[in-house]
């Protein structure tokens, strides 16, 4: 698979969990200071876009797969779930990217505060992501999603993850008998919670970490203003965990698979 990664972060998610799957990362695409420079160093040799509102689709070919974390910001119910108003909403430029790319598979993570969010303040709940459904729907994809917690496979982040995975019509595939997504995803869930309880490993940081997020990755002798430190809280609050990615990673590999066509 010929991947693209919009909106990447450090590349700690669909990144790693891409490259561990055998795929071929062809592009990654972010615009923070010390995101940018940590992507150089994790993939090094591979382009990075930049801003996903100014990606040059024109000039991209031949990718399999648009892998995508947009910013979670406007739809999380710990924010102003300001939505489409919001300027950090990043997923109008993500979908006019697969729409004009046409990978054959694409998979999107995001809180799953995405699902019940308005389009904009005051609007009917869930109305933002009945657009993005009906986008894709537009774009010539069918979809399915399912929503995933961190915390399953003891991350430090208990986290509430919505994945997403589109495949293009232009593939022929029986949905009536595919595997269901949520049997996939509840025997990788088995598994890993197999091997936590086997190293004794709990999800989450301290309580006291989780209130006080300025005691976290603070060095001694460095002030709480630092703005690399505070860059580095930032890109964490957005991680994916790549064993959360790694489920949307692994629908895309088995439906390439029964639809025959995983190779290219």
């Amino acid at each position: 698979m010929r991947q693209l990664d919009l909106c990447s972060g450090v590349g700690a998610g669909f990144g790693i969990a891409g490259l561990r799957a055998g795929w071929q990362l062809m592009g990654v695409c972010d615009n923070e200071d010390y995101c940018t420079d940590i992507l150089s160093k994790r993939f090094p040799g591979v382009p990075n876009y930049g801003d996903v509102r100014g990606l040059p689709v024109q000039d991209i070919r031949g990718i399999d797969v648009i892998t995508a974390s947009a910013p979670c910001q406007p739809f999380s119910i710990n924010g102003k779930r300001l939505g489409a108003t919001d300027e950090r909403d990043c997923f109008p430029a993500v979908l006019e990217s697969i729409a004009r790319i046409q990978p054959k598979f694409f998979c999107i993570e995001n809180v799953t505060g995405l699902l019940t969010c308005p389009n904009y303040p005051g609007q009917p709940t869930g109305s933002y992501f009945r657009g993005v459904v009906t986008t894709i729907d537009s774009s010539g994809y069918d979809a399915e999603w399912v929503c995933v917690c961190s915390g399953h496979f003891a991350a430090p982040f208990l986290r509430q993850r919505l994945l997403l995975v589109g495949i293009s019509r232009c593939i022929k595939l029986n949905w009536e008998r595919t595997t269901p997504w949520t049997n996939q995803a509840r025997n990788t869930i088995e598994k890993a919670g197999t091997v936590a309880q086997r190293r004794s490993a709990k999800p989450g940081y301290p309580q006291r970490v989780v209130r006080y997020p300025a005691e976290l990755a603070r060095p001694l002798g460095v002030p709480s203003g630092n703005g690399t430190i505070r860059k580095q809280r930032q890109a964490a609050g957005n991680l994916l965990d790549p064993r959360v990615a790694a489920i949307g990673v692994n629908r895309v590999q088995y439906l390439a698979t029964i639809a025959g066509v995983n190779n290219y």
